[in-house]
C-alpha cells in the first residue's frame, strides 16, 4: 500500500448565479458534484486507471457558506493506494481562505464488466 501525506490541489470551481439558492448561497447538492468531479479527477490521474468508479464518501460536513463569486480549490491529503482501491481526504476551501466542506473518499478500479480489478500501475 502507497500512502501520501502531501496535500494536492486538485481542482477549482466558481460559484455562479446559476449555482445558489434563495440565500444566495451554494446549493449542497451541487457541491457533492463538485467533490466527486474533484475525487473523480485525482483518482485517475494518481492511478493511471481508465476506469475508477465512486465507492463511497463518508460523513460530509459542510462548514461554511459558499456565496456566489466565491472560487472554491478542492484539496486531497492522506492517499492510500490499495490492490483495488484508492482512499483519501477531500477538503475544499474558498478563496477566502475559510474551509467550506471536508469528507473522505474511496474509489475503486473496474474491468470493462464493471468487477473490481487490481490497479496495475502500484502492482507489486
Amino acid at each position: 500500500m502507497e500512502i501520501s501525506s502531501t496535500r494536492i490541489h486538485v481542482s477549482s470551481k466558481m460559484c455562479k448565479t446559476l449555482d445558489v439558492g434563495l440565500r444566495r448561497t451554494l446549493f449542497g447538492g451541487n457541491m457533492m458534484a463538485w467533490m466527486d468531479e474533484a475525487a473523480s479527477i485525482l483518482a485517475h490521474k494518481h492511478t493511471g486507471e481508465e476506469a475508477m468508479v465512486t465507492l463511497k464518501f463518508g460523513e460530509i460536513r459542510f462548514v461554511h457558506p459558499v456565496k456566489e463569486g466565491h472560487i472554491v480549490d478542492f484539496f486531497v491529503d492522506n492517499v492510500k493506494v490499495g490492490r483495488t482501491s484508492i482512499s483519501f481526504d477531500l477538503e475544499g476551501w474558498t478563496d477566502q481562505k475559510n474551509l467550506v466542506v471536508k469528507t473522505s473518499v474511496v474509489f475503486v478500479a473496474v474491468d470493462k464488466n464493471g468487477r473490481p480489478k487490481a490497479i496495475e500501475k502500484f502492482r507489486r
